[in-house]
């Protein structure tokens, strides 16, 4: 009685490299690389597939080659929509960042004037209700030194000179009318959308057009 050859195991084909490398760049752009993962992944899934084929069954992964080619395409097909979605998302954005940014300059330079004004009322305390004639000598008055240009200067104003000026220097307050129409710092230049900052006799500051606005000057 003949005895039947023994038969060896087939071993099972090795995964191509390539297949493996192509899902996860498939992975990567559909999940954050897009495009820059995507071109990748469709030339590697392709050359995958290309040698599992020749290879007469001793390399697999042809699954995976597949799943990184349609993911790869699936990435190109969103990315209109993302340009989209990117577009619409900046539209709706940047207004507000701008818009929020303008607010915090106009808030800084709103303190300025209001440091600056509480300084000239402070130095007419004390020389008989007459207000300043040059910000010099305030500078033992204001809160933060002065002059300096972190309170002389707005952060909006393109020049690098002083941008606020003592209304009527040298003048007594009480013949100025009254506190609460009564301008005492105003800044020179309109930086703020077609407005200036400006500082009343009583204490409040603002922003203004110059329309309008009594005792902008005298």
């Amino acid at each position: 009685m003949e005895t039947p050859p023994s038969l060896s195991p087939v071993a099972p084909p090795r995964t191509a490299g390539l297949a493996t490398a192509s899902l996860v760049l498939g992975i990567l752009s559909v999940t954050c690389l897009s495009i820059l993962a995507a071109i990748p992944a469709l030339i590697v899934g392709a050359i995958a597939l290309k040698q599992i084929s020749a290879s007469g069954g001793t390399l697999g992964g042809k699954g995976q080659a597949l799943a990184g080619l349609i993911m790869g395409i699936i990435s190109f097909a969103l990315l209109p929509l993302a340009i989209a979605v990117f577009a619409i998302a900046a539209s709706v954005t940047l207004p507000a960042v701008s818009g929020a940014h303008a607010k915090a300059q106009e808030a800084a330079c709103l303190q300025n004037v209001r440091q600056c004004t509480l300084a000239c009322e402070q130095y007419a305390l004390e020389h008989e209700a007459t207000l300043p004639t040059t910000w010099g000598e305030v500078k033992n008055y204001a809160v933060s030194e002065m002059p300096g240009p972190s309170l002389l200067h707005c952060r909006q104003d393109s020049g690098k000179a002083v941008s606020y000026k003592i209304v009527n220097p040298g003048q007594r307050l009480a013949t100025l009318g009254p506190p609460a129409e009564t301008i005492i710092v105003r800044e020179v230049r309109t930086n703020h959308h077609g407005r200036r900052a400006v500082g009343f006799a009583d204490g409040p500051v603002e922003l203004h057009t110059d329309a309008g606005r009594p005792q902008l000057s005298r």
